[in-house]
């Protein structure tokens, strides 16, 4: 467990070297990362890491160091350096090291399993086994897995400044992601699924694997659709993909750079009117929830838009500076050896209330997507242009009426958000970038081409 003496320590001896503010950043994970076939596992990876980052401003400028280093007197000679080579840094007067806020995040919890670092391997191992064994008897057309993995993180920093600022965070996160390989002895296809829990016990094996074999097998017999316009409906496993994609799009530091279609829209109409997103920090029960983000700053929540409406931006201190406004708490750090970025926290679409099966009823001609590869590569981040590989269903009349693959659906990002017609109730969480929590949507005039 860090030690805050240690940090308050450090950042003394900044401020004793020159430095006008400090922050100390430690962290801790163990990662666990389980690959299996044909009933066994056929690799295991466990890494643990845990060390600190500290930055100093001085001068408008901001000098950086990370260290695993323990011993104290070694640790404060990393600061002495990091301090005087501060002044090579180009001096920008967006720097910052964040005041202490008076907002009250009592009662703020995170996910977070006391057991997870104590269960076995053995165990870990049975979980993703388990998920093999339940597609495989789900259906006899399951041939085998291209991909079944076993995943969890154990995390815990704590941040500390010289503005009085003393904050942390721990959580947990528990996942299984299957890419199951179905045949019927005329032709081949897959299906994936993923599934996250911040608790072990959470994490529903015989779920996972009847899942994706369900999704496999569905495929069978797919053809290819003719090109032409589209309704389509978009499970969460698809329409969290252009959630994501939406996310890159609405972080400040993009806007800031140019490099985001919805730079200069702010208070513009961007979206559908039934089009409401939301980052939220203090979810209860999200699995990124948090009292605080990387840089100490009370996690909150933020309307991105609100009925179709571009309301907001995400975050951090140094962004939040230079746009003249205040840290949204979307701060985020891969690891002690990384400056903050801007990411999103619990970033979902506000959910509708009718219920999925109820928005494939009133579906006459459509397609229902059940996969989609690559947006995020397939996506031009300025224009917000897209053309990417899918996968559906087709809908006739409300009910599933067959599959159709080797299709490719294009168009522009806030057009498909434009566009978007009706919303479902079954909000669901995927990891990703961030957790991303997608309903099913309809969406109209959507181009659809055909690959004979």
């Amino acid at each position: 467990m860090f030690d805050s003496r240690f940090a308050e320590t450090l950042i003394d001896a900044a401020l004793s070297f020159g430095a006008e503010a400090a922050e100390v950043y430690y962290c801790r994970k163990r990662d666990t990362e389980i690959m299996a076939n044909n009933g066994q596992a056929e690799s295991v990876n466990v890494k643990s890491d845990d060390g600190f980052g500290v930055r100093v401003l001085r001068d408008s400028r901001m000098g950086f160091a990370s260290s695993n280093l323990s011993d104290k007197k070694a640790a404060v000679d990393l600061v002495r350096e990091v301090t005087h080579r501060a002044l090579i840094h180009s001096p920008d007067e967006n720097h910052i090291i964040p005041q202490l806020s008076d907002i009250d995040v009592t009662g703020v919890e995170e996910l977070y399993d006391p057991d997870l670092e104590s269960i076995p391997l053995s165990a870990k191992i049975n979980k993703i086994v388990a998920v093999e064994k339940a597609a495989r008897e789900f259906d006899s057309r399951i041939q085998g897995f291209g991909w079944l993995q076993y995943g969890d993180s154990v995390q815990e920093y704590f941040v500390c400044n010289s503005h009085g600022v003393k904050a942390g965070s721990r959580g947990t996160i528990a996942y299984a992601f299957a890419y199951a390989i179905a045949s019927d002895g005329k032709g081949v296809q897959t299906g994936t699924h993923v599934d996250s829990s911040g608790f072990f016990g959470s994490l529903l094996a015989e779920k996972i694997g009847t899942t994706v074999a369900r999704y496999a097998v569905r495929m069978l017999g797919a053809k290819s659709a003719g090109t032409g316009e589209y309704l389509l409906l978009l499970p969460p496993e698809a329409s969290s993909a252009f959630l994501s994609a939406i996310a890159d799009m609405l972080s400040s530091d993009q806007v800031q750079k140019g490099k985001s279609p919805l730079r200069d829209r702010l208070g513009e109409t961007v979206a559908a009117g039934s089009v409401s997103i939301i980052d939220d920090g203090i979810l209860p029960g999200g699995l990124a929830t948090s009292p605080c983000d990387s840089e100490g700053v009370p996690s909150a929540t933020t309307t991105l838009i609100e009925n179709g409406r571009l309301e907001s931006f995400l975050y951090d201190s140094y962004s939040a500076k230079k746009g003249n406004t205040v840290s949204t708490g979307n701060a985020s750090r891969a690891s002690y050896h990384a400056q903050p970025s801007i990411a999103p926290t619990n970033f979902y679409l506000r959910p509708g209330d009718v219920t999925q099966e109820d928005l494939i009823r009133s579906v006459s001609n459509g397609l229902y997507i059940t996969e989609v590869s690559g947006l995020h590569a397939g996506i031009n981040p300025t224009t917000a242009d897209f053309s990417v590989p899918a996968k559906a269903l087709v809908v006739k009349d409300g009910e599933f009426a067959g599959a159709v693959d080797d299709i490719t659906i294009s168009g522009n990002i806030l057009r498909f958000f434009r566009n978007i017609n009706e919303i479902a109730s079954d909000l669901t969480w995927m990891p990703g970038y961030g957790m991303i929590g997608a309903p099913t949507i309809s969406v109209s005039d959507t181009k659809v081409t055909g690959h004979q």
